[in-house]
């Protein structure tokens, strides 16, 4: 017999989300069978089966946060005893549970469950005092003996919208999902920990414009190729001339590298996720392409790699392909800088030739000026966007 744990996917991992079990008690399983899904903070994956058996007991159910290393199912051949159940690890408290919840909570002086709490589990009546569910009527018990359990709790509240009380508002409560709550507490503990100062620039677009339609026209992986990536590869060009902003901040030191690791903010179903394009400034601008388009992918399908959203040294957030001109990106800690990508439109300045019309697009960079003073930074974003104007000087092998 053999007990399976909750993996540890990384070193600050403390819990995953038990989402999803593929098998039930007394399936038998051959080793390499999906056993269950979780999701961390950054990742989902499957957890396997390590050998031929039986599953004997589940110690958790779907959508319950367990600590990791914490037993999670035991598997063995029929007869065999699985430990008993208080090997379980105490799971986290419901507000950790994800749900989308579509149901509208009561104010709080009316959250008082009704007679027949009793044949709730403690588990389930916290669930249910959270959510200011008065009356157990609408639950189906599928615990023993018609006991209310955790799962049925959860079933209710992703059941439907609760009849809007007079006075009340029409709406729904959903409660963050570990993901949610995990970008939550960075950004805010982000802007708490860090002095954050943000400064834009704007550059002439139009050497980009004129790459970006030669590698449409070459065809094959080349045409695959966004304005986003061009940014993104100048970016790590220029950021190895720049150890200052590629860099971490501590409460007491900073740590400069000459290796850039280039995060690049991905939007998912699950929330931003900001995956690393390694050893950035030493890549070609199609490996950078190629790599960013498979981090997205593997983020938005939910199967990343933890390993693939670690050690980044500066970040990229492009919102540019959503009409945002510039905005205040907030860093991504410890890194000292992050840069914010606007969209381009089209604008007048005067040149010694005289009024230019010319794409203009737009940067924001937000820096840790406990780290990184105001004119650093300004010297950096101004190399960036001289970098960017001059695009085609630095991607003649790929042109070619």
């Amino acid at each position: 017999m053999q007990i399976v744990t909750m993996p540890r996917l990384s070193l600050n991992e403390e819990t995953s989300l038990l989402s999803e079990w593929y098998v039930k008690e007394n399936d038998r399983v051959q080793a390499g069978d999906k056993l269950f899904s979780i999701e961390t903070d950054k990742s989902t994956m499957d957890v396997e089966a390590p050998i031929d058996g039986v599953v004997l007991k589940r110690y958790y159910g779907d959508n319950e946060v367990v600590s990791v290393l914490a037993p999670v199912c035991a598997i063995g051949e029929p007869g065999e005893q699985p430990p008993e159940a208080e090997i379980k690890e105490q799971a986290a408290a419901p507000s950790d549970v994800h749900v989308e919840s579509t149901k509208t909570p009561l104010p709080p002086a009316q959250h008082t469950v009704s007679a027949g709490a009793e044949f709730a589990s403690p588990r389930a009546k916290r669930l249910i005092e959270q959510n200011g569910i008065r009356s157990l009527s609408g639950i189906a018990a599928s615990g023993a003996e018609g006991r209310i359990i955790e799962e049925d709790v959860i079933a209710f509240l992703a059941g439907g919208a609760k009849p809007v009380e007079d006075g009340a508002l029409d709406g729904r409560t959903v409660p963050f999902s570990k993901i949610r709550g995990i970008i939550a507490r960075n950004m805010t503990a982000s802007l708490q920990n860090s002095a954050q100062l943000t400064m834009s620039a704007v550059f002439n677009a139009s050497g980009l414009q004129r790459v970006r339609a030669k590698l449409k026209e070459a065809g094959g992986e080349k045409q695959r190729v966004t304005i986003g990536d061009l940014i993104a590869y100048g970016t790590a060009k220029t950021l190895s001339s720049f150890p200052s902003i590629n860099a971490w901040v501590g409460e007491d030191s900073y740590t400069e590298f000459d290796t850039v690791n280039l995060g690049i903010a991905v939007d998912t179903p699950r929330g931003l996720m900001v995956p690393t394009v390694f050893n950035a400034a030493k890549r070609s601008l199609l490996e950078i392409s190629t790599e960013i388009r498979d981090l997205a992918a593997a983020c938005r399908e939910g199967g990343i790699s933890p390993e693939k959203l670690k050690s980044g040294t500066f970040t990229i957030s492009n919102l540019g392909a959503l009409g945002i001109r510039t905005f205040t990106p907030i860093l991504n800690p410890p890194q000292a800088a992050i840069l914010g990508v606007g969209c381009i439109e089209y604008a007048i300045r005067q040149t010694d030739e005289g009024m230019l019309y010319y794409p203009a697009c737009h940067l924001s960079l937000t820096v840790d000026h406990r780290a990184v003073d105001g004119a650093p930074a300004a010297r950096f974003l101004k190399a960036l966007c001289e970098t960017l104007e001059g695009i085609e000087g630095y991607v003649q092998e790929e042109l070619s």
